[in-house]
């Protein structure tokens, strides 16, 4: 009987994960990376970026058609030994808890900021941990499920936030190009962190039920990601000048701040609340391959031990680390670092050297 059949996962639910991995806090923060860096050419580097994670994901999908049934924590040890499998073991799961980490303390930033400013961050946290915990101690099938959910029931939040353009103007993207493309390769980089997510393809891929499908999915999950960072990031580009985006750390939010409807006031608030349903699947992605992996490495099959530790841990940490920007962009500058080594680098050093090892040992 396969390891994983009794949480096989659907087509639509496979792209929702990878999608729902991707899409994080960092929409918010995007806009002015990029104009930092690419000016109003940032969205040349957003789909160069994206063409990029589309090459890394497909090779991630042909080193796992190879053993479909295993994730990458099955893989390690088979290729690597059992004391280097064991380290690149640990050292995965540590990157799945960084991004978890970072991820959660970035969105406690922007709630302590937007929303609830006085409220001491333990609460926070404890408000955070209960709805996390109730859906991460499930099986990838439930992750999935709530995955998809999430995406359809708030889809809606993507056209309000295009009612922005009435007060754009066109003329800020051009001309195209007018640094040349130096400055484009430059925010190559930045989309980077962005993108990251997809490397989930490794743990994902034996729970999909229809694998010869995979390498369509991971197409339209990146670009499901896509569309929606250049929605964000030219919205941004044509409502504040070139030099004016860059002196906000989150232009979205302003942009929010900004919409009116006679129906409705506060917009951005109910923005940001219906946002953190999507945003909590990154978190809970991210926690529960880390819980996944820790209890596979000392033989348990049930997670949620692992699972209750880690958020224990989170929340004794909330105590004495208090958010803010500048911390949270440190974490994530060293997130941007661990993502380039594991999502990009990483698959392109394992494909040849997986092929070279089976060829190895089919000649002995």
């Amino acid at each position: 009987m396969k390891k994983y059949a009794l949480n096989d996962i659907t087509l639509f639910q496979f792209i929702f994960m990878i999608h729902g991995a991707q899409l994080g806090i960092g929409i918010f923060s995007l806009p002015s990376d990029l104009a930092k860096v690419s000016g109003t050419d940032g969205w040349i580097s957003l789909i160069i970026g994206w063409a990029i994670t589309v090459v890394i994901s497909m090779i991630i999908v042909q080193i796992m058609k190879q053993h479909p049934d295993d994730t990458l924590y099955d893989l390690l040890p088979r290729y690597f030994g059992k004391w280097i499998g064991k380290l690149l073991h640990i050292l995965v799961i540590s990157y799945f808890l960084f991004a978890f980490f970072t991820s959660g303390l970035a969105s406690l930033t922007v709630i302590k900021q937007t929303l609830l400013p006085k409220t001491p961050n333990y609460w926070l946290m404890i408000l955070i941990i209960l709805p996390i915990y109730t859906i991460a101690r499930n099986h990838v099938r439930i992750l999935a499920r709530y995955a998809e959910i999430t995406f359809w029931g708030f889809l809606w939040l993507l056209p309000l936030y295009l009612f922005a353009l009435k007060e754009g103007v066109w003329l800020n993207l051009l001309p195209v190009l007018k640094d040349g493309l130096s400055p484009v390769w430059a925010g190559i980089k930045t989309t980077s962190l962005s993108f990251q997510g997809f490397e989930t393809i490794f743990m994902l891929y034996p729970f999909l039920k229809r694998k010869d499908k995979a390498l369509q999915g991971v197409l339209i999950a990146n670009t499901l990601t896509l569309i929606i960072y250049l929605c964000a990031v030219i919205v941004c580009f044509l409502y504040f000048s070139p030099d004016g985006i860059t002196n906000y750390n989150w232009p979205p939010l302003r942009v929010l701040k900004s919409l009116e409807f006679r129906f409705l006031e506060r917009f951005e608030v109910i923005w940001i609340v219906a946002y953190l349903f999507l945003l909590s699947r990154v978190w809970i992605i991210n926690l529960y391959f880390a819980s996944l992996g820790s209890s596979q490495l000392i033989g348990k099959q049930d997670h949620r031990p692992h699972l209750r530790i880690y958020l224990l841990f989170f929340l004794i940490l909330s105590l004495f680390f208090k958010p803010g920007y500048s911390k949270g962009q440190y974490l994530t500058d060293w997130l941007a670092y661990a993502g380039i080594a594991f999502a990009f680098v990483f698959p392109c050093i394992l494909w040849p050297y997986t092929a070279l090892v089976r060829k190895w040992r089919k000649g002995h």
